[in-house]
């Protein structure tokens, strides 16, 4: 079974941190990092041209670049060949207008990156989308 989550962020330490979370406490998901809005988009066109399974969800870093969050968004959403993978925007920002913005471009989830409490806030996450939704 696909438990691929593609995540952009650009920060290294907060990819550093959430692939060690992962990778000890949910070593059976994997997690495919890109730096920028470019390469995220590269990576799905590249699992088309290939033939691999898209992720089953994406994290999108709200400052993404050099598209926008909102921009990826309206991007993946107007594609039929991606829209149906469900995307979780994170910020350190949260603004009632941003997250508005995010969910009604079709963001499935917003969530504020957590400065405490990490490893559980993962976990629920992980619980939440791979125990409780189905996804395809």
């Amino acid at each position: 079974m696909n438990r691929t989550i593609l995540m952009l962020e650009h920060d290294e330490d907060d990819r550093y941190i959430t692939q060690t979370i992962f990778g000890e406490n949910h070593p059976n998901i994997s997690l495919a990092f890109v730096h920028d809005s470019l390469d995220l988009t590269k990576h799905l066109e590249t699992c088309i041209v290939k033939g691999t399974m898209l992720p089953l969800l994406i994290l999108l870093d709200y400052h993404a670049s050099p598209l926008s969050a909102v921009e990826i968004l309206k991007t993946l959403k107007s594609d039929k060949r991606f829209n149906h993978i469900p995307v979780i925007v994170l910020s350190g920002t949260v603004h009632p207008d941003i997250i508005k913005d995010c969910y009604a471009h079709g963001a499935s989830s917003f969530i504020q990156k957590p400065s405490a409490g990490v490893e559980n806030k993962i976990s629920t996450f992980i619980r939440y989308w791979f125990e409780v939704v189905e996804l395809i």
